[in-house]
């Protein structure tokens, strides 16, 4: 995924929740998007974001994680 040649149209802000099921709220996301549009997760839960690229990656998507200052993670996921 080149995210310079994506726009950042859609962002999930997840800080503060605790997901039991980690991606329902970006997959609900991801159906109301269009094929090559990005999705912006950010979450403040370093085992949110993993179980979130886990699964985003079984799935098949593009993804790209990347680490704040240890309160921030946010993913970056293309909508295939």
């Amino acid at each position: 995924m080149n995210k310079k040649e994506n726009t950042l149209e859609h962002i999930l802000d997840l800080r503060g929740q605790l997901i039991a099921y980690p991606t329902l709220e970006p997959l609900m996301a991801l159906n109301e998007m269009s094929a090559g549009e990005v999705l912006e997760v950010i979450t403040d839960n370093s085992p949110t974001c993993t179980n979130i690229a886990y699964y985003m990656r079984k799935l098949g998507y593009s993804y790209q994680m990347t680490n704040g200052n240890g309160s921030k993670y946010r993913l970056l996921i293309q909508k295939n």
